[in-house]
Formats: C-alpha cells, sequence, structure tokens
C-alpha cells in the first residue's frame, strides 16, 4: 500500500477515534491474542486427506449452488485467484456467474479463459455499470441454482466452503426449512497477495440483537433461491449496505438462519476493498443506518439509528412510548436514594413517555420479592454494584419493552476500569466465564463485543431489569443456586420459556466483589457446577450459541 493511502487510513482513524481513541485502538490490536493466528491458520483450513475425502463424499441432497459474483474491473490477479478458488471446492455442484459492468474487456479476458474449459464459469458484460446492486440483481438473473451464495469480486472460498454448507442443510436443516435458508461462516483477512492470513472473525450463532447492531454475517452468505423471491433483490438505494439491508430483509421474510462456525472465506486488504479503507466509503454506513431504520419499521418497534465512530457498528435507541411503570430493587440504601434523588428531578413533557418509579430495599432479591414490586418492570441492584442514575432506567427499559426480551443486564466493570462482566459463556462442562472480563474498560473487546449489544445464554445480573411477568413464568431465582450459577440458571429458565437474555454495554455499573478466592469458595464453585450440569446438561452438551467454538472462553484460540 502506497503512502498516500497509508496516510489518509491513519488520518481518518484519527478523526474518528480522537487521539486518544487511537491509541487504545492500537493498544488493543497489539494486545490482541487473534495475532496468534497468523502463524497457525492452517490449524482452521481443511488438510489435503480432508479435502480428497469431501470430493468422493456424496450427501442424499446435493443442490446446485450459484455463486454470483458482481465484477468491475477486476484486476487479472485478483480474478484468477477467485476463480480457482471455486474450481478447487471439494463440493462440484455449483455454477459460477459472473456479471460484468466493467468499461473495458480485462475481466471478459479472464472469464473466457477459464470459460473455455469450464462450462460452470458462465460470464455474462451488462449493458452498463448499475453499481454494486444492480450488477449483483443481473448475477442472480443469470443463476440456475437452488441456492445462491454471493462473494465479492477480489476475495477467495477456502476450498470447502460449498461443501460445509451443503452439509450443514443436510445435517441440520429440516426438509420443510431449507426453502428458507440463509447461512453465514467465519471468515479471516488476507493480504493483496494471499500469502499472509490475519484477523480472523470467529461469529456467534445467529443472534438478533448483535444482529441489529452490526453486520456481523458479512462473508460467506449463501440462501435459498424461494427465500430471495420472498425478500426481493438487492436495493441499490442501499449500496454500500446492500448485503445488510438484504439479510435484515430476508430474516423479516421468515429466514431459518445457520452458522458453519468454519473459516471458509478470505477477504482480501488492499487499496480498494472495505476491508483496507472503511473510511472511504462513509455513504455506507448512512446506508447501514437506514437499512437498520427500515427494519425497526418492519418488526414495528419503533427506534433511532446512528452511526458511531466505529464504522460498521450502529447505535440503535428504541423509542419508548406510553406510560411505563417499574419497581427499583436495592440491595443498598445508597443505590436506591442515587436513582430515587435522579429521577424525582426528571420532567417528562414532551418526551413522548412518562416512567413511574417505586423503590424498594431488599437484603436479597430472593423468591417473593416480586410480589412487593409493582408495574411491568422490575430494575434489579445487587449488594456491590454502584450504578450511574443518568438515563438508566431508559436505557435497560429501551429494549427490555420487546414483548420476546426477559431480561437485559447492563455491562459491569472493575473499579480499577476493568470488564467485569460484558454477558456469561458456558462450555460443555459446565463451567461458566463472563465475557471480555479483564480488558480494559476503554477496549472495545474482540470484533468489538464489549461495546454492542447482543443476546447472550445467560448474564451477570448485577444491574439488570426483568419483565415481571417473565420473571414470574421462570419462578424466579432458585436459591439452591449462588453467584454466577444463579444468574444462569434463572437465564436458561428464561429461555426456555421463550425469552432472550439481552446485554446492553450502553448501560454500565461498577461492581465491588466481595467473595474472596478461597479454598472453601473453590469447592463450592466445583458443587455449583455439578448442580448446574445436572439440571442442565441436555443444554451444555452442545456448545454455546452466543459463543464460537472455535474459541476459548478466555477469548483465545482453541489448540
Amino acid at each position: 500500500m502506497n503512502i498516500r493511502y497509508q496516510y489518509r487510513y491513519a488520518a481518518g482513524l484519527l478523526k474518528r477515534y480522537g487521539l486518544r481513541g487511537l491509541m487504545y485502538k492500537i493498544l488493543e490490536r497489539k494486545q490482541s491474542p487473534m495475532l496468534a493466528y497468523t502463524k497457525c491458520y492452517r490449524r482452521f483450513l481443511p488438510t489435503d486427506g480432508e479435502l480428497s475425502k469431501q470430493r468422493d463424499e456424496t450427501f442424499p441432497y446435493e443442490p446446485l449452488v450459484s455463486i454470483v459474483v458482481p465484477a468491475y474491473e477486476t484486476s487479472k490477479q485478483y480474478l484468477c485467484a477467485l476463480v480457482e478458488s471455486v474450481q478447487a471446492q471439494s463440493y462440484t455442484n455449483w455454477e459460477l456467474c459472473l456479471a460484468d459492468g466493467s468499461r473495458t474487456e480485462q475481466v471478459e479476458r479472464t472469464a473466457a479463459f477459464y470459460a473455455k474449459t469450464d462450462a460452470r464459469i458462465r460470464y455474462q458484460r451488462l449493458s452498463e455499470n448499475g453499481g454494486i446492486s444492480e450488477n449483483t440483481n443481473s448475477g442472480f438473473q443469470m443463476a440456475r441454482g437452488e441456492y445462491i451464495a454471493l462473494m465479492d469480486h477480489d476475495d477467495v472460498l477456502a476450498h470447502n466452503a460449498l461443501y460445509e454448507m451443503v452439509k450443514f442443510i443436510n445435517e441440520k436443516v429440516a426438509d420443510s426449512k431449507r426453502n428458507r435458508v440463509l447461512l453465514y461462516s467465519d471468515e479471516d483477512k488476507i493480504n493483496a497477495d494471499g500469502s499472509v492470513h490475519s484477523r480472523p472473525h470467529f461469529k456467534p450463532d445467529y443472534n438478533p440483537e448483535f444482529l441489529r447492531h452490526n453486520n456481523y454475517f458479512c462473508h460467506f452468505l449463501l440462501f435459498a433461491r424461494e427465500l430471495l423471491e420472498r425478500a426481493g433483490g438487492l436495493d441499490k438505494e442501499f449500496d454500500g449496505a446492500q448485503d445488510y439491508d438484504f439479510v435484515l430483509r430476508c430474516v423479516d421474510a421468515g429466514a431459518y438462519v445457520g452458522h458453519v462456525p468454519k473459516i471458509l472465506y478470505h477477504w482480501r486488504i488492499h487499496e480498494g476493498s472495505t476491508a483496507g479503507n472503511s473510511t472511504d466509503k462513509a455513504y455506507a454506513f448512512d446506508n447501514g443506518c437506514r437499512a437498520i431504520a427500515n427494519h425497526l419499521k418492519r418488526r414495528r418497534e419503533p427506534g433511532d439509528v446512528r452511526v458511531t465512530p466505529n464504522l460498521g457498528v450502529y447505535r440503535v435507541t428504541y423509542r419508548l412510548l406510553g406510560d411505563y411503570a417499574l419497581t427499583v430493587v436495592a440491595e443498598e440504601q445508597e443505590q436506591l436514594a442515587r436513582l430515587r434523588e435522579y429521577y424525582k428531578q426528571q420532567s417528562y413533557e414532551g418526551r413522548g413517555y412518562r416512567l413511574t418509579i417505586h423503590y424498594l430495599l431488599a437484603d436479597s432479591f430472593q423468591n417473593g420479592v416480586e410480589t412487593q414490586c409493582i408495574g411491568d418492570y422490575i430494575l434489579y441492584i445487587r449488594k456491590g454494584v454502584r450504578v450511574r442514575p443518568e438515563g438508566l432506567a431508559e436505557t435497560l427499559l429501551g429494549s427490555c419493552q420487546h414483548p420476546k426480551t426477559g431480561v437485559v443486564a447492563a455491562k459491569l466493570l472493575y473499579q480499577n476500569k476493568r470488564v467485569a462482566s460484558c454477558g456469561m459463556i458456558y462450555d460443555t462442562e459446565g463451567g461458566l466465564a463472563h465475557a471480555s472480563r479483564g480488558i480494559p474498560a476503554a477496549y472495545k473487546g474482540y470484533f468489538l463485543h464489549a461495546v454492542i449489544p447482543q443476546n447472550y445464554s445467560a448474564a451477570s445480573l448485577g444491574c439488570a431489569m426483568f419483565r415481571r411477568d417473565a420473571f414470574l413464568q421462570a419462578d424466579g431465582f432458585d436459591e439452591a443456586f449462588v453467584g454466577d450459577y444463579r444468574d444462569a440458571d434463572f437465564c436458561f429458565r428464561l429461555q426456555e420459556r421463550g425469552y432472550q437474555v439481552v446485554v446492553t454495554p450502553e448501560a454500565s455499573a461498577i461492581w465491588r466483589p466481595a467473595d474472596p478466592k478461597t479454598d472453601a469458595a473453590g469447592f463450592l464453585q466445583e458443587r455449583q457446577r455439578k448442580l448446574f450440569w445436572d439440571r442442565w446438561g441436555y443444554k451444555l452438551s452442545k456448545p454455546d450459541p452466543c459463543y464460537n467454538c472455535n474459541m476459548t472462553m478466555q477469548g483465545r484460540l482453541k489448540e
């Protein structure tokens, strides 16, 4: 990359983050445990032996997959790498549809070279360059497959990409849902000549709240033709965020969303790519705002959307409308008094909503306390947790008002300005860990997970808002559990009843843990883990859907 490009890139980052923010970004990247990926990336790709076995394997259902690529003045080097990565697929029932909006014959010459010996490669020269959305739609019209896959014209597929997608459909998708399939995978980035692999994105399974703030599906995307017909093609009004608008429309059209937790796509970093410099495509993020806003309208969930300094990540503020009644339950008088004093001074004139807040001091939130609560919502603040009252109830209530949400938890920080908890994750042995624990509070976490609201399987409920009816349906807290296991058990029971658990870092509180780490505490923890496994073993035997199975619970690469 030339010096002018590097200067423009650095200047863009400085403008977005400021000097302090940029320094934190640089430090966090330098300390990332994912730096080790560059040396061991082959561990996450299939061996030659595995690919050979895949080529010999047959599935009961082997659909034609049409890979659609909108091309525009693609360099010969990149297009050759793309075509050859498709030809190397271990699943062979595919066609490559190149829709070319170029002015020159550069792409046509390269496509013709490969098409001479491979009839699966199809090329169409478009009459004009209609932009990425219209060019892609032209590619859709070329496609003959039952499933369509999208990729960019300068990227490459892992050789097992189609195999893994078709395997997923055969093994995990019921026949009745195959016409609504929308699949995505993990991915990494490669440099211009493809010699260096870096920045792997190991993603969670389908996470509705996370998707509303960030198009983490990104690449590699495969979907049923019938789903495309339901949702409609790409909309040129959203160019730059056309894929984000598309997946949100697919979700709203009833897509069956699946995730293949394997590196199946290599996103090339070069001067013209979004991966290389997203600052040059600021219009794309404005269109991303509009895509989310339209999604909220379709879901009848009013909200306001704006861009953040982290381009590609959006701030969604759910609107409060009407009257809300809630009870604040605190285990310390000081926290109750701080909230009471703050909200006593609030005026709701002209806001479009009104809060009626009741206050209850309780030694602990054990079963029975909820019967003393008034209103539809309960804001619970545990002993040892210090909150900032400003906007706390409104932020939590914004998400908690959604009928499918059972609890919304705040991000917890230690007094030493490090993250204590941003949701909880579990392993298949019943162990629990706090997401992003220990990173500096100013850091954003792995792919910004420490700053983006999202669904979790469990959350630390030191500062959390419950729907009162959901709390009652889940039968409250189980006194057989304590600490993290008490919170996780409650969250699991909520989810059994169809409710979601949301963690929003947009609300935070300081946590001062009181329990010392002693041998007795370790013994209690082991007893709790066993009790938890005895109750939830059938759930724990499967990987946490809100986390990625390629990573340890400490956020490192698995060996």
